[in-house]
C-alpha cells in the first residue's frame, strides 16, 4: 500500500510559501526538483520586469520542530557537512524556516554564518526570531540585499588576495592606495547592483559622486569610466528607480548626485529618451528620467513631458 509521510507535505508547504512570497513580490523562484542537495530552490530578482541573472540559493526548513519556546523564536539546524557545502557554493545561500501552524517564516544568510561557524567549529544552528528575522513581502528585499553583499564581499576578498600576492615582493606597495582602489571598486559594484534596494544604490552613488576623481590618470577614474561604459539599460533603469525613491523621501540633492554619475554613461540621454518614448521604464518613474535628461543635457524637453502626460 502506497503512503506519503507527513514530513513530505510539510516540506512542500515551505516551498509553496516561497513561491507565493516571491510571486507576489515579482521575484522569480525556481524550486529544485532533482538533486536538491543543500538547496531547495533559486531566487532570481527582476528589475523592470527583466530577469537579472543573479541567483540566490535557498534552503528551506519547515515544521513546528524548528520552533523554540514561544511563538516567535526559531532555530535553523543542520550539520557540519551542510555548512561546509554552503560555504563553498559559488552563489550566496540563505536559509528559511517556515512554520505552517502560524504561517510565519524567518530567514538567515547561510553563506555568512557558515564562514563564521567553520572558523570556530560550530555551532551548526542559527537562532532566529520573528522580531529580527521575519520573512515577509516587506523584508524580502533585505534577504536579497544581504545575499548581494555576500557576493560582492567574496569577489573583493578574492581580488584583495590576488593583489597582495601580485605585490608580495614589494612590501611598500602602498597598501593604503591598494585598499582605496578596492574599496572604490566595491562601492561601484554596489552602485550598479541589480539586487540591492534603491536606497543602498542611491547611497553608494552619492558617495561616489563626492569623491569622483578629476585627475585623468587616477586609477579610480579610469576604472569608473570603464565600468560606466558597460552599464546596461537594466542597470540604468535601476538607478532611475533609486532617484525616484530618494525624491519621494525628500532627498532631492541625493538624486542630483546620482544624475551627475550617470552623466558619464555612454549615450545616456539617447538611451533614456528611447526608454521614455517606448514606455520601457517603470510606471511613475518616467518623470525622473526626463528630469535627468534635462539636467545632463542642460535643455528643457517639453516634447518628452508631453509624451509622458499623454
Amino acid at each position: 500500500m502506497t503512503s506519503v509521510s507527513p514530513e513530505s507535505h510539510t516540506g512542500e508547504l515551505g516551498v509553496s510559501f516561497m513561491q507565493l512570497l516571491c510571486g507576489a513580490s515579482k521575484v522569480i523562484f525556481r524550486p529544485i526538483q532533482l538533486f536538491d542537495v543543500g538547496i531547495d530552490g533559486l531566487i532570481e530578482p527582476q528589475v523592470e520586469n527583466v530577469a537579472t541573472g543573479a541567483f540566490i540559493g535557498v534552503q528551506i526548513k519547515a515544521g513546528p520542530s524548528f520552533r523554540r519556546s514561544g511563538d516567535s523564536k526559531y532555530v535553523f539546524r543542520s550539520d557540519r557537512a551542510h555548512f561546509e557545502y554552503w560555504s563553498r557554493c559559488t552563489l550566496p545561500v540563505v536559509g528559511v524556516v517556515y512554520d505552517p501552524e502560524t504561517q510565519k517564516a524567518v530567514w538567515t544568510n547561510l553563506s555568512d554564518f557558515a564562514s563564521r561557524a567553520l572558523s570556530t567549529n560550530g555551532p551548526w544552528s542559527v537562532n532566529l526570531s520573528l522580531e529580527c528575522d521575519e520573512l515577509r513581502a516587506e523584508t524580502l528585499s533585505n534577504l536579497i540585499s544581504s545575499a548581494e553583499f555576500t557576493r560582492i564581499n567574496r569577489r573583493f576578498e578574492d581580488s584583495m588576495s590576488a593583489t597582495m600576492i601580485q605585490h608580495e615582493g614589494n612590501k611598500q606597495i602602498k597598501n593604503v592606495s591598494v585598499n582605496k582602489k578596492l574599496a572604490w571598486e566595491e562601492l561601484f559594484e554596489t552602485f550598479l547592483s541589480l539586487l540591492h534596494d534603491e536606497w543602498t544604490v542611491a547611497d553608494a552613488g552619492y558617495r561616489l559622486s563626492w569623491y569622483f576623481p578629476m585627475e585623468e590618470n587616477d586609477p579610480r577614474r579610469v576604472f569608473a569610466l570603464a565600468r560606466l561604459a558597460q552599464v546596461s539599460d537594466v542597470q540604468l533603469f535601476k538607478i532611475i528607480s533609486a532617484m525616484e525613491r530618494v525624491q519621494e523621501d525628500n532627498a532631492d540633492p541625493v538624486a542630483e548626485h546620482l544624475c551627475y554619475i550617470i552623466g558619464y554613461v555612454q549615450n545616456v540621454i539617447e538611451r533614456l529618451e528611447e526608454a521614455v518614448v517606448q514606455g520601457r521604464l517603470r510606471e511613475g518613474s518616467e518623470w525622473v528620467a526626463i528630469q535627468a535628461i534635462e539636467l545632463i543635457g542642460e535643455d528643457q524637453r517639453e516634447d518628452l513631458w508631453a509624451k509622458c502626460s499623454a
